[in-house]
């Protein structure tokens, strides 16, 4: 089992990193992203305009006896990744018609399925709340 947690409520504003544009779209009318001469890049031709983005980073959680401990992806991911990880887990197949599921990045970084939990104690790391420094206990 595995829950999967995200949510989208920043619309970027405390994000200090600029995401990467993977869905170009090029409508002057809307797009002005980089400014208002700078549109989001060149669509392909046939693509849907107006998808501009990935837009802000935003929280990943995984929680199940497989996801790795303690552990911080740096991993390029969107929501659409975790349509990509059933489609792809379950070989169900892609949405089609241009859905970001084609492009989604993996999240397997964030399991190990060939040990799982295996009953092992967890590690507890708490942070020190001046410093930062972490603290790592054993249960």
């Amino acid at each position: 089992m595995a829950i999967l947690t995200t949510y989208d409520d920043s619309d970027g504003w405390y994000d200090q990193v600029m995401p990467p544009i993977v869905s170009q779209s090029n409508d002057p009318a809307d797009d002005t992203l980089l400014g208002a001469s700078g549109l989001c890049g060149i669509a392909p031709a046939g693509a849907y305009e107006d998808r501009c983005g990935y837009g802000p980073r935003l929280p990943f959680l995984v929680i199940s006896p497989f996801a790795k401990r303690n552990f911080v992806s740096h991993s390029l991911a969107s929501q659409a990744s975790i349509t990509r990880f059933i489609e792809d887990n379950w070989q169900l197949g892609q949405i089609g018609d241009q859905s970001f599921d084609a492009t989604a990045g993996p999240i397997l970084d964030l399991f190990d399925f060939e040990h799982g939990d295996e009953g092992a104690p967890a590690r507890i790391v708490i942070l020190d709340p001046s410093t930062g420094e972490a603290l790592v206990r054993s249960e």
